[in-house]
């Protein structure tokens, strides 16, 4: 029997090329966003597209609709993308489908920089995360930077202490060596499948829009841990820094959802097994991938129309799609006083609330 899933939060291009994905794997796929012009909207791997209301301003609205939509359209499996699977998750059991994300209790965790930096230190593990500590009790003389708690594409990162309330904010020793991230399936404590991967070229110095595979087996033990321990299922990706010149890698931050580190997977991997806990290849074929718009204009050395990740010349209306999408959130933007990057996820991102 065919297979529906939901896919949440198609603004990311993960969920893009997540989607494309699945429809290859004979999957019937709905949509759902709360912008007007998500990039996943205009996919022809979508049979249906709903907008919907903020995951992060109506929580309640948005999970009751998500409700409607699962029962309308006989979904067997809600998938989220971006940073609404934490209202997704807190009410789950509300959710007439399978969902493929861990619990709330874990996600927050895991999301929240400062416990996950305590959490991981007891672990015992060889990768742990950089001292760090609540921003009122920081050290003195020591190099430090200074993060919020709930943040994400290394936005916010200060040098210097943060003036005003210092409750948002952490404290966290300074690293300096290459950065790389991770990113996996897994399913019930199992990791299914695993990619890592370097961004040479940033957007503002935070997202990634250019995507070369790495590998590090302690990277891949680390995960492996964390996933077991957790009894984790869903996506579930690190940011590392390292090796150091001492041969050291240290686990930045995590990020319990969909992330890039998707781009890099070779397109004939199947994915539909995980959901079920079947045996898949937790080191696959991996390739370099990008935003091709994006690294023309962040880092043009590197741009390579054939990498793309949003053109596919058996589903083109993305690549024009993307204008539109670029279009809503600089308004956004505008009309909040916020930075682009900031924009993209406003009315999604979870900040503890």
């Amino acid at each position: 029997m065919r297979r529906t899933i939901l896919l949440t939060g198609t603004r990311a291009p993960v969920a893009l090329d997540l989607a494309r994905r699945l429809w290859r794997e004979d999957v019937r796929l709905i949509g759902a966003d709360s912008c007007r012009f998500p990039i996943g909207r205009f996919s022809r791997a979508l049979a249906a597209h709903y907008r919907i209301p903020s995951a992060r301003w109506n929580r309640d609205r948005f999970l009751s609709t998500l409700r409607e939509i699962i029962v309308k359209e006989a979904v067997d499996w809600l998938w989220p993308s971006c940073e609404e699977v934490f209202p997704v998750a807190f009410g789950q059991d509300h959710l007439p489908c399978r969902i493929f994300c861990p619990s709330f209790n874990v996600l927050e965790q895991l999301h929240h920089k400062l416990r996950f930096a305590e959490w991981s230190w007891e672990q015992g593990h060889e990768i742990v995360a950089p001292q760090s500590w609540e921003a009122s009790d920081a050290p003195v003389g020591q190099d430090l930077i200074w993060k919020r708690k709930y943040s994400r594409f290394g936005a916010g990162i200060r040098r210097q202490q943060p003036l005003g309330d210092l409750v948002p904010w952490m404290a966290q020793k300074r690293i300096d060596g290459p950065e790389f991230s991770s990113w996996a399936l897994c399913h019930d404590g199992e990791v299914k499948i695993l990619t890592q991967y370097r961004c040479p070229v940033k957007a503002g110095g935070g997202a990634g829009c250019c995507f070369v595979p790495v590998r590090s087996e302690a990277v891949a033990s680390f995960v492996r841990m964390v996933a077991g321990k957790l009894g984790y299922t869903g996506a579930l990706a690190f940011d590392f820094i390292g090796p150091t010149p001492e041969g050291k890698i240290y686990v930045i931050e995590c990020n319990p959802r969909m992330t890039s580190g998707l781009h890099v997977l070779a397109p004939a991997i199947p994915l539909t097994g995980i959901l079920e806990g079947k045996p898949v290849s937790s080191e696959p074929t991996l390739r370099q991938a990008q935003l091709y718009f994006l690294t023309m204009l962040h880092g043009p050395a590197w741009a390579d129309a054939r990498a793309d990740v949003i053109h596919d010349v058996r589903d083109p209306l993305p690549t024009w799609g993307q204008a539109l999408s670029l279009a809503e959130f600089a308004g956004l933007a505008l009309s909040h006083r916020i930075e682009l990057h900031e924009a993209t996820t406003w009315d999604l991102e979870w900040n503890g609330e």
